[in-house]
């Protein structure tokens, strides 16, 4: 009896390694391809780089600036594995190079902080000589506090950064935006990657808005001037789902190939802006039941209407949508074929090609240390869920004269919670 049963687990543990090592589908090329496989800007992250594993915010920050012994730059090619669930109590930025950010199955990095000061988990930055450059997220999910409009950060960030492949990364609940791109970034490419917002947003911030659920503003500003020619991005497989209100994306400056991308975004406000300078080109993309495609973004008032923007091959709950094609300013239109060739696949497919939890868009990849990526892992969650971000983030303790002190003292304590939300709890405390 003992060798049947030590035979049975023997078996059921060879079969839950071959579901483990189930390939990536046909559909899924493995790879940075269009504007991050551009002939000299190729994405190659910290491929042949050191390899480590983080489990706590301060080994994540450490292993990800490391440097350069002689030189001391942080360019040292890295492979950077994340395991288990990792709190970011503030904006992490990094001025970084030739980095590869792997998630392992079921891990998550997360913020529960909505204050303007410290809310957003990563970004990477270029400027005053320290760039960062040629980085790869990739099975990653990364989620913020909620929305909520006081001007705080996003989830994920990049500012000024070139060669960027974010890949199978399920991100949402960003303070002011999910995952955001601008001020000269460029050769960029979203493949796979899943957006949903779960937290309710939070109304009264001081920009006004009180839903402030949008995803990807590329582009910051219609003024940020530095940003024309750069910007250039390719968004193929992703899948904008439930919650993403606006900026799915919003675009700027940059020519933006929009590809077999799924939209279950019901009720929202829009899905692709085309703003100033944009030149977009969104084709075979499956738009669903009551979901807004698309808004005009310019601003003819103060000078700023000029763009280019086409809608080809596309459906919306099953009946095709007509072609579009529109601009203002006379500048010539994107066509990706001019830069590189990737035709993608039947629109019909997108629902069940991308829309698939198990296969499709998100953070479902089966990720080994030493390994990498070896195909789904066939039951790790692509969706974040919703938490409660009323918690306490920080406590200041005084005494009941108004004396800051370390911690509780005997007697009576005046105790300042700081929450999640953004909220002040004040309380007394006697010990």
């Amino acid at each position: 009896m003992k060798r049947i049963l030590l035979s049975c687990a023997v078996a059921l543990t060879q079969l839950l390694y071959v579901q483990a090592q189930t390939p990536l589908s046909e559909y899924d090329l493995n790879r940075p391809f269009g504007w991050g496989a551009q002939a000299g800007f190729e994405v190659t992250g910290g491929t042949g780089g050191t390899e480590v594993v983080v489990t706590t915010e301060t080994e994540f920050d450490n292993a990800i600036n490391t440097k350069d012994p002689v030189t001391k730059e942080r360019d040292v090619p890295m492979i950077i594995y994340v395991k288990g669930e990792i709190e970011f109590k503030a904006m992490h930025t990094w001025h970084v190079k030739n980095k590869t950010i792997l998630g392992l199955p079921g891990s998550r990095i997360f913020s529960k902080d909505r204050t303007k000061k410290n809310s957003g988990i990563m970004k990477f930055s270029s400027g005053s000589g320290a760039d960062s450059e040629n980085i790869i997220l990739r099975n990653l999910m990364i989620q913020g506090a909620g929305a909520y409009d006081v001007d705080g950060d996003d989830a994920l960030l990049f500012q000024g950064v070139k060669r960027i492949w974010v890949d199978h990364c399920t991100i949402g609940d960003g303070v002011d935006s999910s995952f955001d791109c601008n001020h000269e970034s460029d050769y960029v490419c979203v493949t796979w990657c899943r957006f949903i917002y779960k937290i309710a947003p939070l109304g009264g911030g001081s920009g006004g808005s009180d839903d402030h659920r949008y995803c990807n503003t590329w582009g910051s500003s219609d003024k940020a001037t530095e940003s024309v020619d750069h910007l250039n991005t390719t968004f193929a497989n992703c899948w904008w789902d439930s919650g993403c209100m606006e900026r799915c994306p919003r675009v700027r400056f940059g020519k933006v190939h929009i590809v077999n991308c799924y939209y279950t975004n019901t009720g929202n406000n829009y899905s692709i802006g085309y703003g100033y300078k944009s030149n977009i080109y969104a084709e075979k993309c499956w738009f669903g039941d009551g979901v807004a495609v698309d808004k005009d973004y310019t601003d003819p008032k103060h000078g700023y209407a000029d763009y280019n923007y086409q809608l080809v091959e596309c459906m919306k709950n099953n009946i095709a949508l007509d072609a579009k094609k529109q601009d203002v300013g006379g500048a010539e239109y994107f066509d990706p074929d001019q830069y590189y060739s990737y035709e993608g696949f039947d629109v019909s497919l997108v629902p069940s090609v991308v829309g698939n939890e198990a296969t499709g868009a998100g953070a479902n990849l089966m990720v080994e240390v030493g390994k990498g990526v070896t195909g789904y892992a066939n039951g790790s969650p692509t969706a974040i869920e919703s938490f409660d971000v009323s918690t306490p983030h920080s406590a200041d303790f005084y005494s009941i004269s108004g004396t800051q002190q370390q911690g509780l003292r005997r007697g009576m304590n005046i105790v300042r919670q700081r929450m999640g939300d953004g909220t002040v709890k004040v309380m007394k405390v006697k010990m």
